[in-house]
């Protein structure tokens, strides 16, 4: 699993738990689940900053440039076979 998706779904992950303990708070000092403005704005959050990890830690130009590189290279050894 390369860096991106771990980051990724590590951001998710804490966002869940999170999210989860909040809940679970509310639950302990008597309140109620609801699903109100406030849980999917916490959702929306967590998710545009998953997103955004995503978009961060993506490929950059020189590596996507190396990869493209590489991959000609070996389809030059594969033509002269």
């Amino acid at each position: 699993m390369n860096l991106r998706t771990k980051k990724t779904l590590s951001t998710l992950l804490i966002g869940a738990i999170l999210l989860t303990c909040s809940i679970l708070s509310r639950l302990a000092n008597g309140g109620h689940f609801a699903l109100n403005p406030f849980f999917f704005g916490f959702v929306a959050l967590f998710l545009a900053s998953a997103g955004y990890t995503w978009w961060w830690y993506g490929d950059s130009p020189k590596a996507v440039a190396l990869r493209a590189k590489a991959e000609a290279k070996k389809a030059a050894r594969q033509q002269l076979r």
